[in-house]
């Protein structure tokens, strides 16, 4: 029997796993509505994948998940709503450009929490390690930062017209990122995870010609940098996402974690399966919360028809506190049913 690191390795490789790997995400309020009873339906059927986190990450730090404001590293201003994903930033750094002027991005404070965690992460990993799970670590967010550094409204209005504020955020952003990798590549992991939402409903937030042109190229330094240490890419972008596939095709991305129903699954296969591995998922808007167990079982099965073909698909799904128990069994399950 292989291990999960195996089953995700060949998954990847398009090389014949013995079944589909699963990986769950679960927010921490599924843990403060369900309790102990979450934790043993974790364990019973114990997922492929261990994702890592370190200093500055949203899952590391507890003050992000908690009622309130909360001032994250870099200056911005969040509000929140206790144990679900923070809602808001209030106070993006950059609301006026005149507060470039001398900024420095958090990489020596960084660098100094990452001195004093090392050793719980390398911990962590050397015990995800022992139980042969595939690892991935750290959290690269490239357009997510700018967003919360500028705030949404003024960076499109800034991209579309090519503010000289928005290259000097992109390069702070980019400076922060590279010492940031740097430290994840050197650690025992399997994968880095990437995570910049890029669609709307249906259609990119900006046009894919404009983001070739001014985001592909960090990318292209990260990824780089990340195959060149010999450990797997996983990109994660929600929303309609079709015309960045093949980008992230080229860019040499191992995975793509997106919201499947927005683009159809079977127009997806239909051009991409055999080209990519589809890390998920199961419709967390409708199906997951509001959906019975079958209705689960159903579009597992659909999504696995179109897109596992000896590889090329892992399991995943994203449990919130918004979803019953049932369903998250299901989830856990309906991929090799």
């Amino acid at each position: 029997m292989m291990t999960s690191r195996e089953r995700v390795l060949r998954t990847l490789e398009f090389n014949a796993p013995d079944r589909v790997p699963v990986d769950l995400w679960s927010l921490p309020r599924a843990r403060l509505v369900h309790g102990e009873a979450f934790d043993r339906l974790y364990r019973a059927h114990d997922p492929d994948i261990v994702s890592v986190w370190g200093p500055f990450d949203q899952w590391f730090a507890p003050e992000y998940y908690q009622q309130g404001r909360y001032t994250d590293p870099w200056g911005s201003v969040w509000a929140k709503q206790e144990g679900g994903p923070p809602i808001a930033v209030w106070e993006p750094v950059f609301a006026d450009y005149k507060r470039l002027e001398g900024y420095e991005p958090p990489v020596a404070w960084f660098l100094s929490e990452w001195d004093a965690a090392q050793g719980e992460i390398a911990g962590r990993i050397a015990q995800a390690r022992h139980s042969g799970k595939f690892i991935i670590g750290g959290w690269i967010n490239l357009f997510e930062r700018m967003r919360l550094l500028r705030g949404p409204e003024e960076l499109f209005c800034d991209i579309a017209m090519e503010e000289d504020g928005l290259f000097r955020v992109m390069e702070i952003v980019m400076r922060y990122m590279r010492s940031y990798l740097e430290r994840w590549l050197e650690m025992d992991i399997d994968a880095v995870f990437f995570d910049d939402n890029w669609g709307a409903r249906s259609s990119l937030l900006i046009p894919v010609r404009i983001w070739r042109r001014m985001f592909k190229p960090l990318y292209r330094e990260l990824i780089g940098r990340t195959r060149a240490a010999g450990k797997k890419v996983f990109f994660h972008s929600g929303g309609y996402i079709w015309d960045l596939y093949p980008e992230l095709i080229e860019l040499g991305a191992d995975a793509v974690n997106s919201d499947l129903w927005r683009m159809g699954t079977e127009k997806v296969a239909a051009h991409f399966a055999g080209k990519i591995t589809f890390w998920g998922k199961i419709n967390c808007r409708w199906t997951l919360p509001f959906g019975t167990p079958e209705e689960i079982y159903a579009e597992a099965h659909s999504v696995k028809r179109h897109l596992f073909c000896g590889g090329g698909l892992i399991g995943q799904s994203e449990i919130g506190g918004n979803i019953p128990l049932a369903n998250t069994e299901a989830a856990l399950t309906a991929w090799n049913r």
